[in-house]
């Protein structure tokens, strides 16, 4: 049998032995990654906390282009843009307009309906743990 993690190339039936070994491993890895994104999420919001008191400090003390020389880095005020989510609401309001400043025909409901109709939905397989 050649596997790799997560993958099982076979071309006989697993044995229950190896099933409710793949099982065990399922959930151990399941409860692991789910551990890790909790951890993950709080570290985040813990750093986003210190960085609004940060930020707020450098504005506050007007101070908006210091450097903050850290070991091995240096922390300073920066911008990023942040585009809103592209929904349907939005595209639909969006070509609303778009037609209306253009003085034509408004075919959105059609268009609309039309990328809704066209958009590839992918059924995947997976395992869902229900909780008892």
């Amino acid at each position: 049998m050649s596997s790799t993690p997560g993958q099982l190339t076979r071309t006989v039936p697993p044995s229950q032995t190896e099933l409710v070994d793949a099982v065990r491993h399922w959930v151990h890895f399941d409860n692991l990654a789910e551990s890790l994104t909790k951890q993950v999420t709080n570290a985040r919001n813990m750093r986003s906390g210190f960085e609004d008191k940060i930020l707020n400090y450098l504005d506050t003390t007007a101070t908006h282009g210091s450097v903050i020389q850290i070991t091995g880095a240096t922390l300073s005020r920066a911008t990023r843009p942040k585009a809103t989510d592209l929904s349907w609401s939005f595209l639909e309001s969006s070509l609303h307009d778009f037609y209306k400043s253009r003085g034509k025909p408004d075919e959105t409901v059609a268009l609309i309906e039309f990328l809704q109709s066209r958009r590839d939905i992918k059924q995947i397989p997976y395992l869902k743990k229900t909780l008892a």
